[in-house]
């Protein structure tokens, strides 16, 4: 794999220098041939074919060690303003999925940064930051919704165990069978709720607004804890 990606690495390369070579070359050669040209007719001087090979072997040397300057420092300019921004946001793209929601990308603050990778560098760390809060959310929920659920399991296990005597009057065991079912209710009304929560994040319940009286929730809710309050 590795040898794989040190020949890509290569071609790329010399693909860039080709590119370079082609267009050094073009600007030089343009731009010799119109100094001969002006010099000759300005001048009268007469050109040899010596002259001219001559003249063209240090022109194609200078234009590859051109062409391989500009190449240098086009990879440097890349390495350095694209390769290692894209490194570091995959590096952390990665700890995301692994689970670590804690990790952040600091923005580029060098002369000459480019905004755009600024742009994708804040809106991740921004979806990393929310990332995080609906992990926290989905922990603080599983484990409320655990909690809930053992209070009415242990009633109804508690009372199930007291059913099982056989020295019950009917009196008991119509209250023991209450406890099991009031627990029975409160285990269906938290199931419905879940499932309300489930369609509400799922857009699938439009709210319609309308008048609510808070005070008569409030005594709903002292009347539903009346056996704690007492």
């Amino acid at each position: 794999m590795k040898q794989g990606s040190l020949i890509k690495s290569i071609l790329k390369w010399l693909n860039h220098y080709f590119i370079f070579f082609l267009l050094v070359a073009f600007v030089i050669t343009c731009c010799t041939m119109l100094f001969v040209s002006t010099l000759r007719d300005t001048l009268g001087l007469t050109l040899t074919g010596e002259n001219i090979s001559a003249a063209a072997k240090l022109t194609f040397w200078n234009v590859a060690l051109l062409s391989f300057i500009f190449t240098l420092i086009d990879a440097i300019r890349r390495k350095v303003t694209i390769e290692r921004p894209v490194k570091n946001i995959i590096e952390a793209a990665e700890k995301i999925i692994e689970g670590d929601f804690s990790v952040r990308i600091k923005p580029q603050s060098r002369v000459g940064a480019d905004e755009t990778f600024n742009r994708v560098i804040e809106c991740f760390n921004k979806m990393a930051e929310e990332l995080g809060g609906v992990e926290t959310l989905r922990t603080d929920f599983i484990a409320n919704v655990s909690h809930e659920m053992k209070t009415p399991l242990a009633v109804m296990q508690n009372y199930g165990k007291l059913l099982q005597a056989p020295s019950l009057t009917d009196e008991q065991r119509i209250e023991y069978a209450e406890g099991v079912a009031e627990g029975a209710r409160r285990m269906a009304d938290m199931m419905t709720n879940i499932l309300k929560l489930n369609r509400l994040e799922n857009q699938r319940i439009y709210p319609q607004a309308k008048d609510f009286d808070l005070g008569e929730q409030l005594c709903e809710c002292l009347l539903q804890y009346e056996s704690a309050w007492e």
